[in-house]
């Protein structure tokens, strides 16, 4: 037995009749297993729907990969068939499979999991689950290198779902809570600016390449408001001495149960137009999701309520900006990524008024960070 998996299933290697054959098989458009390729009998009944796919892109290296990918002109196959036709079923075993698996709650279609019970956390933490569904298709870079398609979304590593990474949900959020702070700049004094910037700082850790000695101010915030540059180290000094922290928030992973295709048609100038179409996996339009985050003070910083109610106040307005102005994922500057919330959670430890606090904020279409809002 070959020890690679490619090597076990060498669809590159069959003659180019057992090839065009074996495209629709693969994908699940026809039954009939390829007699001349007896290891893909191994590939029938039962075989899982992702390892099909996996052989299949092996098709990218023979004269098959557009039909490999698309089908036909007049007659849809490939990756395209499979995704309209045999992904909702696949990726609802596959939710069903992780929920019994991990225990997770299903909200929707939707999987996630339950806030924890905070009793034995520290006064002032909370966690909140926000639940949405997408209005622009989600697009994601896999971390995949073999695959039909050059833009694969990011899919879970064991299940194999489309899903929203942990560290992509903070990437976003402090993206987003960012450019609502440079927005800011000019009209905030540089003390409260300085306490937002800070804000910040104590919610998601320090900002990349920028310590309490850090003299080049570079970074994006820095440019932002100049003036408050060294006035920001040095209250970041008073949090730690190194200036590098971790943060506060801690945040789930978001799995989706659909799966789509979308298609960008670069058109050249000279000609208008375009040959060479990209194709892109996503998280189509419609589907649901559900996002979540706990809040830890386990910092040497300020631990009291007041300070909890502004973070909490200051992460809610940022999620809403995530989702209905800025987006999530890739190309978020072309409308992707963006959506409608839904129903929202929360649990708190200590702040007894934190429904309010983040239900007030999140569905506020203008509020400013901090625990203080405006009109």
């Amino acid at each position: 037995m070959k020890r690679e998996f490619p090597a076990q299933y060498a669809f590159a290697l069959q003659d180019r009749t057992t090839q065009a054959f074996a495209l629709d098989w693969l994908v699940g458009k026809s039954t009939r297993t390829p007699h001349r390729w007896p290891e893909a009998r191994e590939l029938g009944a039962g075989a899982d729907d992702f390892a099909r796919l996996m052989v299949l892109t092996q098709a990218i290296v023979t004269g098959y990969k557009d039909q490999a990918r698309m089908g036909g002109r007049r007659d849809p196959g490939g990756l395209y068939y499979w995704i309209r036709n045999k992904s909702q079923a696949w990726l609802r075993e596959r939710m069903k499979l992780m929920q019994d698996t991990l225990s997770l709650t299903n909200h929707h279609d939707a999987l996630s999991p339950s806030l924890p019970d905070l009793s034995t956390f520290p006064p002032g933490s909370w966690a909140v689950r926000v639940t949405f569904t997408l209005k622009k298709p989600y697009i994601s870079r896999d971390d995949t290198e073999f695959y039909i398609l050059n833009n694969p979304v990011k899919k879970e590593w064991v299940f194999k779902v489309p899903y929203v990474a942990p560290s992509q949900w903070k990437g976003a959020l402090r993206a987003a809570m960012t450019r609502i702070l440079a927005g800011q700049a000019e009209s905030l004094d540089i003390e409260p600016w300085v306490e937002r910037r800070i804000q910040v700082a104590r919610l998601f850790g320090n900002e990349k390449d920028v310590g309490i000695d850090d003299e080049r101010f570079e970074t994006y915030l820095d440019r932002s408001k100049p003036e408050a540059a060294e006035k920001y180290r040095e209250r970041l000094a008073e949090y730690t001495p190194t200036g590098f922290l971790r943060g506060r928030l801690h945040f789930y992973p978001t799995f989706f149960a659909r799966i789509g295709l979308e298609v960008i048609n670069p058109h050249p100038r000279d000609t208008g137009a375009g040959k060479q179409p990209i194709y892109f996996e996503c998280v189509p339009s419609g589907a649901p999701g559900v996002f979540a985050l706990l809040y830890v003070p386990l910092d040497t910083g300020p631990k009291d309520v007041e300070t909890a109610k502004a973070d909490l106040a200051a992460v809610a307005h940022g999620i809403r900006a995530m989702f209905t102005e800025y987006g999530f994922g890739a190309k978020t500057s072309s409308g992707y990524g963006v959506a409608e919330l839904k129903d929202s959670e929360i649990k708190a430890n200590g702040i007894p008024e934190a429904e309010n606090i983040f239900r007030a904020t999140l569905l506020r279409e203008h509020s400013t960070p901090g625990g203080e809002g405006h009109e």
